[in-house]
């Protein structure tokens, strides 16, 4: 499994940068948004809200920043560098406590959740469970 770490990593960063652009772009064109609305799920709701922006700047930007970054250091010639380890869980990490601070905003603030962002927040987790896991099993070899 470790040595396809590299692999799933840069998977999961592509498939994040890839959600993220979209809602980047549903940001500012709200007619391209594909997501049902009922009494639970509303992604037009969550993706207007006052907290899909941070100091201005769209949530959904921020992601696309955070996606684009992960995917360079997670290319194959970036696991070669040490010191990126380091540089990947630090990212990651402030992307987990991103993610708390969203899924509390949507169930405690909001009253809605998004589906779109849902997956950035599955991908992203993921990518932490995954990161943080291969660091354990190469620190302890």
């Amino acid at each position: 499994m470790i040595e396809r770490v590299p692999q799933l990593s840069l998977l999961l960063s592509i498939a994040g940068l890839l959600t993220s652009a979209y809602l980047t772009y549903a940001h500012f064109d709200t007619s391209a948004l594909l997501c049902s609305a009922d009494a639970v799920v509303d992604c037009g709701t969550v993706t207007t809200s006052e907290q899909s922006a941070l100091l201005g700047v769209p949530v959904a930007f921020l992601g696309l920043a955070f996606f684009a970054f992960l995917t360079v250091i997670c290319l194959p010639f970036a696991w070669r560098v040490e010191a990126l380890r380091w540089v990947r869980l630090a990212a990651v990490g402030a992307g987990v406590l991103m993610v708390v601070y969203l899924v509390a905003a949507e169930f405690l603030i909001i009253g809605k959740i998004c589906l779109w962002c849902t997956a950035v927040h599955v991908i992203t987790l993921a990518l932490a469970c995954l990161l943080v896991s291969a660091s354990l099993r190469t620190s302890s070899l």
